[in-house]
């Protein structure tokens, strides 16, 4: 992934949301790193045998915390570096990477009455644009009726 390039559009606002989450996600676990994102792989915590830690514990520690720092850095650049200026605002104060995605789902995936309502209405009024093809048309449907589950 360090090496890799990859071409998505920055997150601007809930209009892009999911095809931002769909890409993000697809690269994240191309580069093995969206269990740490998700919280799937935790930080590693040295597990203190009565007030001393054993040597062998501590040199295993140290080898599994290097592993998920450096997964959990390649995530943060990865999302960092896939967000416009609004998005980043709302995660300028949160770390590991989890903290980050969750913000984000918390601010881009709430379900009110109203927003649930909203989507209710654009399915209900959908019709099919001239310009899109039958897939783009049954693609634009499914999307609405994943919103409301």
């Amino acid at each position: 992934m360090e090496n890799e390039q990859y071409k998505i559009n920055k997150l601007k606002d809930a209009s892009n949301w999911d095809i931002w989450k769909f890409q993000i996600k697809v690269i994240m676990n191309a580069a093995e790193i969206f269990d740490v994102v998700t919280g799937k792989s935790k930080k590693p915590i040295l597990a203190k045998i009565g007030n001393e830690t054993e040597d062998g514990e501590r040199k295993r520690h140290s080898v599994d915390f290097s592993i998920w720092k450096r997964a959990d850095n390649k995530a943060q650049k990865c999302i960092v570096t896939s967000l416009d200026e609004q998005p980043l605002q709302y995660i300028m104060n949160c770390d590991p990477a989890n903290g980050m995605w969750n913000k984000l789902l918390s601010v881009y995936e709430q379900m009110s009455d109203t927003s649930i309502t909203i989507v209710q209405q654009k399915f209900y009024r959908y019709t099919m644009d001239p310009k899109d093809n039958i897939a783009g048309h049954i693609s634009k449907l499914e999307n609405l009726s994943r919103q409301l589950k």
